[in-house]
């Protein structure tokens, strides 16, 4: 397995995704993701599906699987996680770090309660994702509200001047973001959506281990990967163990706290445990 993913990690996410759309079982289906693609792009993966039996030939294609395999379980289990929250009456739905995400459109929790959903990204992102709905849809949905703010640079308090509110419980989702910024920034972060939710609200967000930061030889394809992020602009900056995030996030007062490393998630979904459990993790909390 190897597939190249481009100059951009959020791009890159969303082509292993739509990749998975063509496997003879997807856990989730996407028919969406194809609008931020060429045509060729798709035609593609129709015509040379993934071959997930072919063993990998050496630690960089290790590596790639085992990413592949975490974004797909990622995504399932932050659907179901949506799903959760929502019929658990959450009314909002604030997706941060949204790069090209598709839950606005593919899941029937959302368009059945017709749930406001709001997605932060860099401006870039945003400006390209906004481009693709316009030329797909014509209009960008009244309950989708497309929000470009940095992270690092930007007051994410500016989410109230799109319609956010935050006297409404809210499924709060951060996907694929915190390793890419320093730890005062997530602490920053964590803060402010700890000051945003009400008791019924859920955060769900992604971590990882401190060993994905830098080369070493416990990770397979480690050296390579830190090379090509380095190469486009988007290192992992920040690492920490899960149990020393939980305590982390008990010390800020998040309460409820669940952990699941990446051979969990696959052990609930795909009845086996073979990946690795010291690269990423996902963690859902209440207040």
């Amino acid at each position: 397995m190897s597939i190249d993913l481009g100059k951009s990690t959020n791009k890159g996410t969303a082509l292993l995704k739509l990749a998975h759309q063509f496997q003879e079982n997807p856990l989730f289906k996407d028919d969406y993701l194809s609008w931020f693609f060429d045509e060729s792009i798709v035609r593609y993966w129709q015509e040379n599906p993934l071959n997930l039996d072919i063993e990998p030939t050496d630690e960089d294609e290790v590596f790639q699987r085992i990413a592949y395999w975490y974004i797909v379980l990622r995504e399932k289990h932050g659907d179901e996680a949506i799903a959760f929250a929502i019929a658990s009456g959450c009314q909002q739905l604030l997706l941060l770090g949204s790069g090209y995400d598709t839950r606005f459109f593919r899941l029937p929790c959302i368009q059945k309660n017709s749930i406001v959903t709001f997605e932060i990204d860099l401006p870039k992102t945003i400006e390209d994702k906004h481009k693709c709905l316009i030329k797909k849809l014509g209009t960008i949905p009244p309950n989708l509200s497309l929000v470009p703010l940095d992270f690092n640079n930007d007051n994410l308090s500016q989410i109230s001047e799109y319609g956010f509110d935050n006297q409404l419980p809210t499924i709060y989702v951060w996907q694929g973001v915190s390793y890419y910024l320093p730890q005062e920034s997530i602490s920053h972060f964590l803060d402010f959506i700890k000051s945003q939710m009400t008791s019924s609200s859920v955060f769900v967000f992604d971590c990882c281990s401190p060993w994905m930061t830098f080369k070493n030889d416990r990770i397979p394809g480690i050296i390579s990967h830190v090379d090509k992020l380095k190469k486009i602009g988007e290192p992992y900056l920040f690492g920490m163990e899960s149990d020393e995030m939980a305590n982390w996030l008990m010390n800020q007062g998040f309460r409820d706290l669940e952990i699941w490393q990446q051979d969990d998630l696959e052990a609930q979904y795909l009845g086996r445990r073979t990946l690795p459990n010291n690269m990423w993790y996902v963690v859902s909390a209440k207040v």
